[in-house]
């Protein structure tokens, strides 16, 4: 796992657009913004996959995994209560509620890398960082409509509650607020 750089940009957006409408679409403008405003904004590499494969019985060959490889699987960027020209509803919701957060605006793996333990990986050093910053809670929304029971798991199983529902976008979409108290 490392900080986004910008030659990762083309690999980020490819690996949103394959996980819509888990995740929020995202352009190449709105990367940017993340890119100068995020707090805390990393991606996991192949290699790092080594170690989780291995902790999910099965072996950094057998999933195809080499050492040196670069390729991006996945990221999560993650903002603080400070980015007043973020014009996300969800963010405005948890900036209305906790005077200190980190909140995960996104995370999301690549199909191939999924339910290999890169998002709890990604997740645990957010918290880390979050911790170190002396923020008091973790932040994220998951989708009720549509909805996205593996995120809802993955949250509850993380230590997150409940913290309210809102349809910030209209009717057709629902969202559940997640935060952890650090």
């Amino acid at each position: 796992m490392r900080a986004y750089v910008p030659s990762d940009a083309e690999a980020v957006l490819a690996i949103n657009a394959e996980c819509v409408p888990e995740v929020g679409e995202m352009d190449a403008d709105k990367l940017a913004f993340f890119a100068a405003n995020a707090s805390f904004f990393v991606v996991a590499e192949a290699r790092d996959f080594k170690g989780s494969a291995q902790t999910a019985d099965v072996s950094a060959a057998e999933a195809g995994i080499v050492d040196a490889d670069p390729t991006v699987l996945g990221f999560l960027i993650g903002l603080d209560e400070n980015v007043a020209s973020y014009g996300s509803n969800n963010y405005a919701w948890f900036c209305e509620r906790f005077p200190t957060f980190g909140y995960v605006d996104r995370i999301a793996v690549t199909g191939d890398a999924r339910s290999k333990g890169l998002g709890p990986a990604m997740y645990r050093a957010f918290e880390a960082w979050a911790i170190g910053f002396g923020k008091s809670y973790l932040t994220a929304e998951v989708n009720t409509i549509p909805d996205n029971p593996h995120s809802h798991r993955f949250h509850e199983a993380f230590g997150f509650e409940d913290s309210g529902r809102g349809n910030p976008y209209g009717d057709d979409q629902e969202v559940m607020y997640y935060s952890k108290a650090l």
